[in-house]
Protein backbone atom coordinates (compact mmCIF):
# COMPACT_ATOMS: atom_id res chain seq x y z
CA UNK A 1 0.00 0.00 0.00
CA UNK A 2 1.29 3.36 -0.99
CA UNK A 3 2.51 5.73 1.58
CA UNK A 4 -0.22 9.24 2.49
CA UNK A 5 1.19 11.69 0.09
CA UNK A 6 2.89 14.80 1.69
CA UNK A 7 1.84 18.57 1.27
CA UNK A 8 4.80 20.81 0.64
CA UNK A 9 4.51 24.18 0.42
CA UNK A 10 5.22 24.36 -3.28
CA UNK A 11 2.06 22.18 -3.61
CA UNK A 12 0.12 24.30 -0.79
CA UNK A 13 0.78 27.63 -2.46
CA UNK A 14 -0.99 27.61 -5.87
CA UNK A 15 -4.21 25.81 -3.67
CA UNK A 16 -4.13 28.78 -1.21
CA UNK A 17 -3.82 31.33 -4.15
CA UNK A 18 -6.73 29.51 -6.06
CA UNK A 19 -8.76 29.79 -3.15
CA UNK A 20 -8.36 33.43 -2.53
CA UNK A 21 -8.56 34.34 -6.31
CA UNK A 22 -12.34 32.53 -6.58
CA UNK A 23 -13.14 34.51 -3.26
CA UNK A 24 -12.12 37.64 -4.61
CA UNK A 25 -14.10 37.12 -8.10
CA UNK A 26 -16.81 36.21 -6.32
CA UNK A 27 -16.85 39.31 -4.30
CA UNK A 28 -16.07 41.03 -7.28
CA UNK A 29 -19.35 39.64 -8.92
CA UNK A 30 -21.15 40.06 -5.78
CA UNK A 31 -20.29 43.56 -5.97
CA UNK A 32 -21.11 43.82 -9.75
CA UNK A 33 -24.67 42.70 -9.29
CA UNK A 34 -25.53 45.09 -6.77
CA UNK A 35 -27.72 48.07 -8.06
CA UNK A 36 -28.47 51.06 -6.69
CA UNK A 37 -30.74 54.42 -7.90
CA UNK A 38 -29.51 57.61 -9.21
CA UNK A 39 -31.35 60.61 -10.66
CA UNK A 40 -30.61 61.59 -14.23
CA UNK A 41 -32.73 64.44 -16.08
CA UNK A 42 -35.22 63.45 -18.06
CA UNK A 43 -34.85 66.31 -20.28
CA UNK A 44 -33.01 69.38 -20.64
CA UNK A 45 -32.41 71.61 -17.45
CA UNK A 46 -31.69 74.84 -17.84
CA UNK A 47 -29.78 76.86 -15.28
CA UNK A 48 -31.64 78.33 -12.50
CA UNK A 49 -34.47 75.63 -13.01
CA UNK A 50 -36.24 73.60 -10.17
CA UNK A 51 -34.64 69.77 -9.66
CA UNK A 52 -37.50 67.71 -8.89
CA UNK A 53 -40.03 64.67 -10.14
CA UNK A 54 -41.19 66.69 -13.11
CA UNK A 55 -38.20 66.88 -14.89
CA UNK A 56 -35.81 63.66 -13.70
CA UNK A 57 -36.68 59.84 -13.55
CA UNK A 58 -34.37 57.48 -11.54
CA UNK A 59 -32.10 54.81 -12.83
CA UNK A 60 -30.55 51.58 -11.21
CA UNK A 61 -26.70 51.15 -11.96
CA UNK A 62 -24.35 49.24 -10.46
CA UNK A 63 -23.13 49.72 -7.36
CA UNK A 64 -19.49 49.14 -8.08
CA UNK A 65 -19.56 51.66 -10.88
CA UNK A 66 -17.97 54.20 -8.78
CA UNK A 67 -16.99 56.85 -11.51
CA UNK A 68 -20.60 56.89 -12.28
CA UNK A 69 -22.30 56.56 -9.07
CA UNK A 70 -19.62 59.15 -7.29
CA UNK A 71 -21.53 62.28 -6.31
CA UNK A 72 -25.05 61.22 -7.92
CA UNK A 73 -28.03 62.64 -6.32
CA UNK A 74 -30.00 59.85 -4.72
CA UNK A 75 -34.09 59.71 -4.67
CA UNK A 76 -34.18 60.49 -0.71
CA UNK A 77 -31.90 63.24 -1.32
CA UNK A 78 -34.01 64.72 -3.98
CA UNK A 79 -37.07 65.51 -2.16
CA UNK A 80 -35.67 68.48 -0.74
CA UNK A 81 -35.49 70.77 -3.26
CA UNK A 82 -32.88 71.98 -5.33
CA UNK A 83 -32.32 74.31 -8.39
CA UNK A 84 -29.63 73.81 -10.92
CA UNK A 85 -26.37 75.87 -10.58
CA UNK A 86 -25.24 74.75 -14.78
CA UNK A 87 -27.34 73.29 -17.62
CA UNK A 88 -28.16 69.92 -16.93
CA UNK A 89 -28.66 67.82 -20.90
CA UNK A 90 -31.25 64.87 -21.20
CA UNK A 91 -30.07 61.82 -19.83
CA UNK A 92 -27.10 63.26 -17.94
CA UNK A 93 -26.64 62.40 -14.03
CA UNK A 94 -27.41 64.77 -11.77
CA UNK A 95 -24.45 65.45 -9.38
CA UNK A 96 -24.27 67.47 -6.09
CA UNK A 97 -21.86 70.26 -7.55
CA UNK A 98 -24.28 70.81 -10.41
CA UNK A 99 -27.36 71.89 -8.04
CA UNK A 100 -27.94 74.63 -5.37
CA UNK A 101 -30.36 74.99 -2.72
CA UNK A 102 -32.87 77.42 -3.59
CA UNK A 103 -32.50 80.81 -2.10
CA UNK A 104 -34.39 81.94 0.55
CA UNK A 105 -36.04 85.15 -1.32
CA UNK A 106 -39.59 86.67 -0.91
CA UNK A 107 -42.34 85.22 -2.83
CA UNK A 108 -42.37 87.23 -6.17
CA UNK A 109 -45.25 87.83 -8.54
CA UNK A 110 -45.13 87.00 -12.50
CA UNK A 111 -45.77 89.53 -15.21
CA UNK A 112 -45.38 88.26 -19.17
CA UNK A 113 -43.07 90.98 -21.38
CA UNK A 114 -44.60 90.79 -25.23
CA UNK A 115 -41.63 91.85 -27.83
CA UNK A 116 -41.14 91.23 -31.17
CA UNK A 117 -38.28 88.28 -31.32
CA UNK A 118 -35.65 90.54 -32.49
CA UNK A 119 -36.18 92.31 -29.63
CA UNK A 120 -35.31 88.99 -27.46
CA UNK A 121 -32.17 87.90 -28.22
CA UNK A 122 -33.63 86.43 -31.39
CA UNK A 123 -36.01 84.28 -29.24
CA UNK A 124 -32.89 82.43 -27.40
CA UNK A 125 -33.98 83.52 -24.28
CA UNK A 126 -35.16 80.21 -21.61
CA UNK A 127 -36.09 79.90 -18.33
CA UNK A 128 -33.61 80.25 -15.48
CA UNK A 129 -32.25 82.79 -17.45
CA UNK A 130 -31.60 86.39 -16.24
CA UNK A 131 -32.76 89.35 -18.23
CA UNK A 132 -32.63 93.07 -17.98
CA UNK A 133 -35.43 94.89 -19.61
CA UNK A 134 -34.30 98.80 -21.50
CA UNK A 135 -36.66 101.27 -23.32
CA UNK A 136 -35.37 102.92 -26.39
CA UNK A 137 -37.07 106.74 -27.03
CA UNK A 138 -37.02 107.51 -30.53
CA UNK A 139 -35.20 110.56 -29.75
CA UNK A 140 -32.00 108.24 -29.46
CA UNK A 141 -31.77 107.75 -25.89
CA UNK A 142 -31.92 104.33 -23.87
CA UNK A 143 -32.36 103.19 -20.25
CA UNK A 144 -32.81 100.30 -17.59
CA UNK A 145 -35.79 99.17 -16.72
CA UNK A 146 -35.22 96.52 -14.93
CA UNK A 147 -32.12 94.25 -14.26
CA UNK A 148 -31.53 90.81 -13.19
CA UNK A 149 -34.98 89.58 -13.98
CA UNK A 150 -35.27 85.71 -13.26
CA UNK A 151 -37.50 84.15 -16.53
CA UNK A 152 -39.62 81.47 -15.21
CA UNK A 153 -41.06 80.54 -19.24
CA UNK A 154 -41.29 81.89 -23.07
CA UNK A 155 -44.10 81.68 -25.03
CA UNK A 156 -42.43 81.88 -28.85
CA UNK A 157 -45.95 81.47 -30.10
CA UNK A 158 -48.70 84.13 -30.21
CA UNK A 159 -51.91 84.07 -28.55
CA UNK A 160 -53.90 83.06 -31.86
CA UNK A 161 -51.20 80.32 -31.85
CA UNK A 162 -48.96 80.94 -34.70
CA UNK A 163 -45.85 79.59 -34.71
CA UNK A 164 -43.06 81.91 -33.82
CA UNK A 165 -41.61 82.70 -37.91
CA UNK A 166 -41.36 85.95 -39.03
CA UNK A 167 -39.62 88.64 -37.26
CA UNK A 168 -42.94 90.83 -36.40
CA UNK A 169 -43.92 87.75 -34.23
CA UNK A 170 -44.53 88.55 -30.73
CA UNK A 171 -42.89 86.68 -28.53
CA UNK A 172 -43.40 86.42 -24.67
CA UNK A 173 -41.00 86.29 -21.75
CA UNK A 174 -42.64 85.23 -18.44
CA UNK A 175 -40.32 86.73 -15.21
CA UNK A 176 -40.86 86.90 -11.47
CA UNK A 177 -41.09 90.30 -10.49
CA UNK A 178 -41.99 92.67 -6.94
CA UNK A 179 -44.83 95.11 -7.16
CA UNK A 180 -42.58 98.17 -8.14
CA UNK A 181 -40.96 96.45 -10.97
CA UNK A 182 -43.99 95.45 -12.30
CA UNK A 183 -45.20 99.39 -11.97
CA UNK A 184 -42.19 100.56 -13.85
CA UNK A 185 -42.08 97.70 -16.56
CA UNK A 186 -45.93 98.26 -16.98
CA UNK A 187 -45.00 101.89 -17.69
CA UNK A 188 -42.64 101.12 -20.07
CA UNK A 189 -44.67 98.70 -22.17
CA UNK A 190 -47.04 101.32 -22.13
CA UNK A 191 -45.25 103.59 -23.68
CA UNK A 192 -44.06 101.00 -26.43
CA UNK A 193 -47.09 100.25 -27.06
CA UNK A 194 -48.54 103.59 -27.84
CA UNK A 195 -46.29 104.06 -31.01
CA UNK A 196 -46.37 107.48 -31.38
CA UNK A 197 -43.81 108.18 -28.60
CA UNK A 198 -41.05 105.96 -30.65
CA UNK A 199 -40.52 104.03 -27.55
CA UNK A 200 -39.12 100.54 -27.89
CA UNK A 201 -38.55 97.57 -25.37
CA UNK A 202 -35.86 95.83 -25.66
CA UNK A 203 -35.15 92.60 -23.40
CA UNK A 204 -31.58 91.13 -23.01
CA UNK A 205 -30.28 87.72 -21.83
CA UNK A 206 -28.13 88.83 -19.42
CA UNK A 207 -27.53 85.19 -17.26
CA UNK A 208 -23.79 85.64 -15.74
CA UNK A 209 -23.12 89.09 -16.10
CA UNK A 210 -22.96 91.22 -13.31
CA UNK A 211 -25.39 94.28 -12.95
CA UNK A 212 -24.20 98.16 -14.14
CA UNK A 213 -24.67 101.50 -12.28
CA UNK A 214 -25.00 103.39 -15.60
CA UNK A 215 -28.43 103.39 -15.98
CA UNK A 216 -29.27 105.37 -19.05
CA UNK A 217 -27.86 106.75 -22.36
CA UNK A 218 -28.49 109.42 -24.37
CA UNK A 219 -27.30 109.42 -28.54
CA UNK A 220 -26.91 113.44 -28.72
CA UNK A 221 -26.14 115.21 -32.55
CA UNK A 222 -22.47 115.02 -32.32
CA UNK A 223 -21.91 111.57 -30.52
CA UNK A 224 -23.03 109.99 -26.57
CA UNK A 225 -24.08 112.48 -24.03
CA UNK A 226 -23.03 109.98 -21.46
CA UNK A 227 -19.67 108.96 -20.75
CA UNK A 228 -19.27 105.24 -19.97
CA UNK A 229 -19.89 104.75 -16.79
CA UNK A 230 -22.39 107.53 -16.45
CA UNK A 231 -21.11 110.14 -16.01
CA UNK A 232 -22.24 112.87 -18.47
CA UNK A 233 -19.76 115.02 -20.36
Amino acid sequence: MGRPRRWTTGSVVPVVLAVLAGGFAYAALQDRSALTTVVVASEPVPAGSSVGSGNTRLVKVHAGDTALVHGVLSPSSLAGGWVAAVAVSAGEPITDSEVVRPARTPVLGEMSISVPVQQAAGGKIGPGDLVDVIVASGAGGAHYVAQGLRVLSVAPTSAAGGVLGGLSTNYYVIVAVDKQTALHLAAALGLDSAGSTGAQIEIVRSTGEPGTTQKDYEMGPSGPATAPGGTRG
